[in-house]
């Protein structure tokens, strides 16, 4: 993940609990299990009501990399415009 220098709150990447995993659904396909905490207050960035899950995929392994490009992009947009 790439460092903001010139993050509003002063955020960095490090300041985020970043949890990458799969799950299977009903149809036995792999889909993305994300969770994304700011250690800073706490504030849970992701999942949230209405937030779309990646997949299905056919491997564990895409779900876990479409995790984690997911979560390099909500973090690096977090520390741009922090959420409140």
């Amino acid at each position: 993940m790439d460092k903001l220098v010139n993050s509003p709150a002063g955020l960095q990447p490090e300041d985020y609990e970043v949890i990458c995993g799969q799950q299977v659904n009903a149809l036995g396909r792999y889909i993305a299990d994300l969770r994304i905490r700011r250690k800073t207050d706490g504030k849970l960035i992701y999942p949230f009501d209405g937030c779309e899950v990646p997949g299905p995929f056919a491997t564990a392994q895409e779900a876990r990399q479409a995790a984690r490009v997911l979560a390099d992009e909500l973090v690096r947009l977090d520390i741009a415009c922090p959420e409140q």
